[in-house]
């Protein structure tokens, strides 16, 4: 009988804590509207004497749990956490540089994965916030310089792309709806925060709310191990550089989130070929090297629009999105990620504070990696009397969750994810995942 979802924080040593938070947060529903900053509110004033200076700090912690009640090798459950903090420091008031600032973050990860514990099989996780290692690192350290009235925007630093390019919530808990979806172990060179590598960016802001910007980003593996989670200046260089352009439009009429995007990436490092051998042969049936491809690139295409508003409010209304991924087709095992989805703020009269997710997910498998399986089930597997593997082809992810924003400082977001076909195999046992999300702002 599959476990309860809230007996999965029992053995967590975070549960000790999530009972003062909880209590807290209860102890202060009313009085949500007099501490929007944070759950420890203006901490005796501090807060609102760092901002007067210059100095804005951000501390939160999140915690995202899942268990699967239908498929995988066992029901499991497992649980993922991160610790964040960062801020920004005004240069403008601090040392009187006009337009500057200094972005900082630092992040500590932990807790485990249910799609590795349970053997989902899945192409993405369905824990957003797992990944990139289990410790404290520095993400990101940049120089921020805004030029003619904030028209040119620049920064150069530690830099996570996260960010820069291809916006987007992570409300959902399945990655695939999740932020800047080439970095999720999709494209190999795109490091997903809290990962960072020396990079550079600029941007240019038209009237008309349209906008340029293009970021040129070292490809630096070495900054993905542990014992360079604080280096700084070295290890310097790298394998390479990977460029990004991207282009917008973010009409008011699309919503606080909203906007169209459509963007691009080119890299001078590649990777080997998922089909032929340096000969032009199928690695499957004739061995040998792979072909080595000295470039990668692809390209997205993003859109979310508010469609409907509660009459007389300013934040209850529903917004539609829809994202879209090509990848590199000769490297890269995933070749398009494309979904569709809803967000709804305050779907229920009585708590128009809370929010509705829906989202609808294609993960397509590259074409190739169907084909060499193909033809190692037709011609490798019988000779050797084998058995046949299965062949990939698109995973279909789904997601719905409602956050109860118990106050501006601490939400619980309950999910539900459905997954048919795990790791694109059509004849694999679908995934039922609950889940549970749970942010705290300090």
């Amino acid at each position: 009988m599959p476990k309860p979802i809230t007996v999965i924080y029992a053995k967590h040593k975070w549960a000790a804590v999530w009972v003062i938070v909880l209590a807290t947060a209860a102890c202060g529903w009313l009085r949500a509207a007099e501490s929007p900053e944070g759950l420890l509110g203006d901490w005796g004033g501090l807060r609102t004497f760092l901002v007067n200076q210059g100095v804005v700090l951000d501390l939160s912690y999140i915690n995202e749990a899942a268990s699967n009640v239908r498929g995988g090798a066992g029901q499991e459950t497992a649980d993922a956490e991160q610790i964040y903090f960062g801020g920004s420091l005004d240069l403008e008031r601090l040392v009187a540089v006009p337009g500057a600032k200094l972005i900082f973050s630092l992040t500590d990860r932990n807790g485990d994965s249910l799609s590795i514990k349970a053997k989902l099989n899945t192409l993405l996780e369905v824990q957003e916030i797992y990944g990139e290692g289990n410790y404290l690192r520095l993400n990101q350290l940049y120089w921020q310089q805004e030029l003619f009235d904030s028209a040119v925007e620049l920064k150069f630093g530690r830099l996570s792309g996260t960010f820069d390019f291809m916006p987007f919530s992570c409300n959902f808990q399945n990655i695939t709806f999740c932020a800047t979806l080439p970095s999720h172990n999709v494209v190999a060179h795109w490091i997903a925060f809290p990962g960072g590598n020396w990079a550079g960016v600029a941007r240019v802001n038209f009237k008309g709310d349209w906008y340029l910007q293009a970021g040129v980003y070292a490809i630096n593996p070495h900054f993905a191990e542990y014992k360079y989670r604080f280096a700084l200046g070295s290890p310097f260089g790298g394998i390479g550089k990977r460029v990004v352009g991207e282009a917008g439009w973010l009409p008011r009429s699309a919503g606080p989130d909203g906007g169209y995007r459509v963007g691009s990436w080119y890299d001078d490092v590649g990777g080997t070929d998922l089909y032929f051998n340096t000969a032009g042969q199928p690695l499957v049936t004739s061995g040998g090297a792979p072909l080595q491809r000295h470039h990668e690139s692809g390209f997205y295409a993003m859109a979310q629009q508010q469609v409907w508003t509660q009459h007389g409010s300013d934040t209850r209304g529903l917004s539609l999105f829809m994202n879209f991924v090509q990848t590199d087709h000769n490297i890269t095992k995933i070749g398009q990620i494309a979904e569709i989805g809803l967000f709804w703020t305050g779907p229920l009269r009585a708590r128009p504070q809370d929010d509705l997710g829906v989202a609808f997910g294609r993960v397509h498998v590259n074409s190739l990696i169907a084909d060499a399986e193909v033809l190692y089930d037709a011609q490798v597997a019988p000779g050797l009397s084998l058995a046949p593997v299965p062949v990939q082809h698109t995973e279909y992810p789904t997601e719905i969750y409602y956050s109860v924003n118990i106050t501006p400082a601490v939400s619980l977001r309950p999910n539900i994810q459905f997954i048919r076909a795990p790791g694109g195999v059509d004849d694999r046992a679908n995934l039922l995942v609950l889940g549970l999300h749970m942010s705290v702002k300090f």
